[in-house]
C-alpha cells in the first residue's frame, strides 16, 4: 500500500494498460466471429415472385357507388308507370323548385319564369337549361353569352345557338320604325295652249306648277320631265263636264304624269291642286349597340351593317305601323314598330 501511495502515478498507469489489453482482446475476438454473426444479411436472397393477389373487389364497388350514386325513382307516378319509371335525382340531393304561379313551387322544366319583351311570349324554363343559362337570374333574357349583339330572347325567337357566335337571328330583326314621314308634294295643273279641234296633244304646251317646290311654272310638252321630279308628261285628254252652277260645260281635261322611279302615275285636272306625297320611314337599327337610326324614301336603298356595300335592303312599302323591305336575296319582309319603345 505504501508503495502504492509513493507510486499512483505509476499505478494508475498500470492500470490503463491493462484496460487497453482486455480491450484489445476482445475486439480481436469479435472480429473472428463477424463472418458467422453477418451469414444470414451477406447471403444470397432467393427469388420468390409468387405474389399473392389483393383483392380489389371492395375498390371496385366503393368506385362504382360514387359514379352512380343511388337514385329516386318514381314508379308511382301517374305519368310514369311502374313499367317504365322515371329517374329524379340524387338519394340526398332533391329536384329543383322555382316558384312558380300562384307563388308555389314547381319544377323549373314545367314552366316558364322569363317573358320575351318584344313579343310578350313565356320563354320555356327548359330552353334556359338546355342551353346551360342561369335561369333564376332576372336579367338572363337580355344576356349575351356569345358577344353576338343578340341577347338571349332573341336568339330563342329566332331558334338558333345563344353560346354560339355564329348562330344568330337575321340582322333583319333588329330593325324597327321608328317614324313614318309623309312629305307634300302638290301639282296644279294651270293651263293648256293648242286647238283640241286642230293639233295633236304632242304639239301643247301644258303649264306646269309645283307648288311645294318654290319653283316657277314651267311649260313642258309631252314626254319632257317635271323639273326636280321624276314626273313625265305621259299623256293628256280633252275632257269637259256640265258645271251645276253655272249651267254650264266646264273644262276638265286631265293631264296624265308618270314616275318611272316609284312607278306612281298622277292624274292632273286642270285648275285643281293634286297632291303626290312622297313616302319616308326613320328606322332605328338596334345591332349591336348603341342604336342608330336612319331616313328612307320609299323605294330606297339601304345597307345593315355588317353588310357590305353591295348588300342592299330596298324599302319597297311604307305605312304608319310597318314597312316592307326587300333583302339582297329578293326575299320580302315586314318591318314594324318596337312595341317595348312606346312602355
Amino acid at each position: 500500500m505504501d508503495w502504492i501511495k509513493k507510486h499512483y502515478d505509476q499505478f494508475a498507469l498500470a492500470l490503463l494498460a491493462l484496460a487497453l489489453l482486455a480491450l484489445s482482446v476482445m475486439l480481436i475476438l469479435r472480429a473472428q466471429g463477424f463472418g458467422s454473426t453477418f451469414a444470414n444479411a451477406t447471403a444470397t436472397a432467393i427469388p420468390h415472385d409468387n405474389v399473392p393477389q389483393v383483392p380489389l373487389d371492395a375498390v371496385d364497388k366503393a368506385k362504382d357507388a360514387l359514379v352512380h350514386p343511388p337514385q329516386w325513382a318514381e314508379a308511382d307516378s301517374q305519368d310514369n308507370p311502374p313499367t317504365a319509371p322515371k329517374k329524379r335525382g340524387s338519394l340526398f340531393v332533391s329536384d329543383p323548385y322555382v316558384i312558380g304561379e300562384g307563388n308555389l313551387p314547381m319544377k323549373p322544366a314545367a314552366g316558364a319564369i322569363h317573358t320575351d319583351s318584344l313579343t310578350g311570349k313565356k320563354i320555356p324554363n327548359m330552353w334556359f337549361m338546355s342551353n346551360h343559362l342561369p335561369l333564376l337570374d332576372q336579367a338572363t333574357p337580355q344576356q349575351d353569352p356569345d358577344k353576338d349583339g343578340f341577347n338571349n330572347e332573341d336568339e330563342w325567337r329566332a331558334g338558333t345557338d345563344p353560346n354560339n357566335k355564329d348562330s344568330h337571328p337575321p340582322y333583319y330583326s333588329k330593325l324597327f320604325i321608328r317614324q313614318f314621314i309623309k312629305v307634300p308634294f302638290r301639282l296644279l295643273f294651270n293651263a293648256y295652249n293648242g286647238d283640241p279641234k286642230k293639233d295633236k296633244p304632242e304639239a301643247f304646251e301644258f303649264q306646269i306648277n309645283t307648288i311645294d317646290l318654290r319653283q316657277p311654272s314651267e311649260f313642258l310638252k309631252i314626254g319632257e320631265k317635271v323639273s326636280r321630279t321624276n314626273f313625265q308628261l305621259k299623256k293628256f285628254e280633252i275632257k269637259s263636264q256640265l258645271n251645276p252652277k253655272t249651267e254650264e260645260q266646264e273644262d276638265v281635261s286631265e293631264l296624265t304624269l308618270y314616275n318611272a322611279e316609284t312607278d306612281v302615275t298622277v292624274v292632273l285636272v286642270l285648275n285643281r291642286v293634286t297632291d303626290s306625297p312622297d313616302y319616308f320611314i326613320k328606322f332605328v337599327y338596334k345591332w349591336p349597340n348603341p342604336p342608330i337610326e336612319f331616313t328612307v324614301k320609299k323605294l330606297g336603298e339601304f345597307v345593315l351593317k355588317p353588310a357590305d356595300a353591295t348588300q342592299k335592303n330596298k324599302l319597297v312599302d311604307s305605312g304608319e305601323e310597318k314597312a316592307l323591305i326587300q333583302l339582297p336575296d329578293g326575299t320580302k319582309v315586314e318591318i314594324l314598330r318596337d312595341p317595348r319603345d312606346r312602355k
